[in-house]
């Protein structure tokens, strides 16, 4: 019998960490679904949702590209995702921090060493972007079910701490586009420490407890991607995706979209 995390269970977990253990303490999830009501998330339903999805999906916290149908294009097109990434770089346009694009995440992050190059957020385009890196655009249009899609940017020495997805009916999927070298940038999912490695993607399910750390002095890059997670019947993907649209119409979503365009716009 498969045992589904409750709020207590997760707010319990400990991250292991080099400054020791620490807890995920009751005040920061509540501070999580303040925020979420008050940026009108419907985080309440998700979270019956996202405990009916536990009980019926197996669980797994890696996948292959073969169980994303349709993704194989990301990873074949890595390279000319790169050179985009590289203009961009060079281009020195102002990139936003995370928080600033979507101010619900400065839980994870209140300074400028996360940043994020939107292109879509739960289904909603950012066309300025798109427009910036358009063959980036066209191989992001060949890919099924991908609701965002973003360039994740970590500063040297930026840590994200521990936390979880919000929503199991998507799929995360990395593509590594700069990887610092040395083995001091890692993702941990579920306890256990993965290694980016350019173009090689690394797909998993988020709602796995996870955080990041990059210990050197490189910059990282990876394509932060999240697609509709393939269900086994039609009634519960037909249920998935009007959660999915749900999501898309709140306003914390709208918002964050628009803050991305008018960051893009200058």
């Amino acid at each position: 019998m498969k045992c589904v995390p409750t709020l207590a269970s997760m707010a319990s977990r400990a991250a292991r960490s080099s400054d020791g253990p620490r807890l995920i303490g009751l005040g920061q999830w509540v501070s999580r679904y303040w925020d979420a009501l008050r940026w009108n998330v419907p985080y309440w339903p998700v979270m019956v949702y996202n405990v009916v999805l536990w009980l019926l999906l197996p669980g797994r916290k890696l996948y292959e590209p073969e169980d994303v149908p349709g993704c194989e294009v990301l990873a074949d097109n890595w390279q000319v995702i790169r050179e985009e990434l590289d203009d961009l770089l060079r281009s020195q346009q102002p990139i936003p921090a995370f928080q600033e694009v979507d101010p619900g995440q400065r839980r994870l992050t209140d300074d400028d060493g996360w940043k994020s190059f939107l292109f879509r957020l739960y289904g909603a385009d950012v066309n300025t972007n798109r427009e910036r890196c358009p063959k980036t655009a066209h191989v992001l249009d060949e890919v099924p079910g991908l609701y965002t899609a973003f360039f994740s940017i970590l500063e040297p020495y930026k840590r994200i701490p521990i936390h979880s997805g919000p929503l199991k009916g998507l799929i995360r999927y990395h593509l590594p586009l700069i990887v610092p070298d040395g083995g001091e940038c890692w993702i941990e999912i579920g306890g256990e420490v993965h290694h980016w490695r350019e173009g090689e993607p690394l797909i998993f399910d988020d709602t796995y407890l996870h955080r990041v750390r990059n210990d050197t002095d490189q910059h990282r890059v990876v394509f932060f991607i999240d697609i509709e997670r393939p269900m086994p019947w039609p009634w519960l993907q037909r249920l998935n995706r009007w959660v999915l649209g749900r999501m898309t119409r709140s306003r914390r979503i709208q918002n964050a979209v628009a803050n991305a365009a008018r960051a893009a716009e200058g």
